[in-house]
């Protein structure tokens, strides 16, 4: 058994000040401070394009941080927003980075795509997440459609369903990450 606690690696898809997502991702860090150690990794807009065929020596040292950052955590927890029917790039680029490495290989994963209706960037994020090997399931990834009627500009979720549905995604996570200690 582990002396610290479960290190949970949290991505928002949505980069701007405003999102949903990013609000979403600080109400679960103050909300679940005392179970583990939720850190929101924030600097995805930063990473440059993902080129394939790129050497270990050629990867930029952000993205060796991100996939170390990845590496090191016990489960990693995704909040999105849906653009244009889809996954937003930025994520998308991110998620590219992790090809061609093992860090997503068996690592639960936790997935909420909240958007005004989201179903496709849902998809696709199973999709991609199944192809690089997370380790996902139907008590970890939940789609919150309709989300501006859902969480308040603050981040707080008013809606009681979902703010059950959260978490109850949190705690079926959590009890997974301790379990696979």
């Amino acid at each position: 058994m582990k002396d610290s606690k479960t290190k949970i690696l949290a991505i928002s898809g949505g980069i701007s000040p405003t999102s949903y997502n990013k609000k979403i991702l600080q109400t679960l860090q103050n909300s679940f401070s005392e179970e583990c150690e939720f850190k929101i990794y924030d600097e995805i807009e930063k990473f440059p394009f993902f080129a394939s065929g790129i050497s270990d020596e050629e990867t930029p040292m952000v993205i060796k941080d991100f996939l170390n950052k990845i590496q090191i955590a016990d489960g990693v927890f995704i909040c999105s927003p849906e653009y244009v029917f889809s996954i937003p790039g930025v994520l998308k680029n991110a998620l590219e980075w992790a090809v061609s490495s093992v860090v997503f290989t068996d690592k639960p994963v936790a997935l909420i795509t909240a958007a005004s209706v989201g179903e496709k960037a849902h998809e696709s994020l199973l999709l991609v997440l199944k192809t690089i090997g997370a380790k996902l399931s139907e008590e970890t990834n939940l789609l919150i459609s309709g989300v501006k009627g859902k969480v308040s500009l603050d981040g707080q979720i008013t809606d009681e369903p979902t703010k059950l549905a959260i978490k109850n995604l949190m705690d079926v996570f959590l009890n997974s990450l301790k379990q696979a200690e």
